[in-house]
């Protein structure tokens, strides 16, 4: 009796991927396909007690992961170093539980992850922003256009959810209805919604939430958003991976 012989096909290249978890060989297989780098950039600030101290992070890697399914990539693990969080308002009644860098910090970071991407040969830079206080916002937007003036061969994009879907979905919140939907959507149990008040509307002095009830949040409208996010980051990615017609 002769055994049968099995044929073995190779798998295929995936498209994307979690840049930390891969082999070198793996990284350089996607990046030679898809040459785009995703950097979600969050903060370890408080967000109530109904949510994770971490959620600008894990809001920003769970989407750009749900992105780079869609228009290939390598995700990067997010950064947690942000300056202007709520532990800068004084006149909160709680600001236990932040971190809160200066802005030179942030600079540096910012100046340096683009650098350092574009010498592993990305194209594109998607770095979005899960937090987007101000001046924390502009400043990594400033350093994109500065490395975009110097640079020819990486652009490099820094955006929000927020600035990506039209505000009848989702306006700049924290805490609130539009970050809480994503994070039920990709992190559902690193949300209580039951530590909420049930007798009043949750304000930012008494429980960090500005912006539309978290009450009314859900993962259905989370996934719904994410979608709607893909789609139209993705257009970004793909303008930016293509070429400039010549003159």
């Amino acid at each position: 009796m002769v055994a049968a012989s099995v044929m073995t096909q190779p798998s295929p290249t995936p498209a994307w991927g979690h840049y930390e978890r891969l082999l070198p060989a793996e990284i350089e297989a996607i990046c030679a396909r898809h040459p785009v780098a995703y950097l979600p950039w969050g903060a370890l600030e408080y967000h109530g007690q109904h949510a994770a101290i971490g959620l600008d992070g894990l809001k920003a890697h769970a989407l750009c992961a749900a992105l780079a399914q869609a228009a290939g990539g390598l995700v990067l693990p997010p950064l947690y170093v942000a300056a202007n969080t709520i532990k800068t308002l004084r006149d909160l009644s709680h600001r236990r539980h932040s971190l809160n860098f200066s802005e030179e910090t942030l600079r540096a970071l910012a100046r340096e992850h683009l650098d350092q991407l574009a010498d592993e040969r990305f194209r594109v830079v998607f770095v979005l922003c899960g937090h987007v206080g101000q001046p924390h916002y502009d400043i990594v937007k400033d350093e994109a256009r500065q490395f975009n003036a110097r640079q020819s061969a990486t652009h490099a994009i820094v955006t929000s959810e927020c600035d990506l879907l039209p505000p009848d979905l989702v306006k700049v919140n924290h805490a609130a209805f539009g970050e809480i939907s994503f994070l039920l959507h990709s992190h559902p149990e690193c949300v209580d919604l039951a530590r909420l008040p049930a007798d009043r509307v949750p304000t930012l002095e008494q429980d960090a939430v500005w912006g539309p009830d978290p009450r009314e949040a859900s993962a259905v409208k989370g996934r719904l958003y994410t979608a709607a996010f893909v789609a139209t980051a993705a257009k970004l990615v793909a303008t930016a991976r293509t070429p400039p017609s010549p003159a």
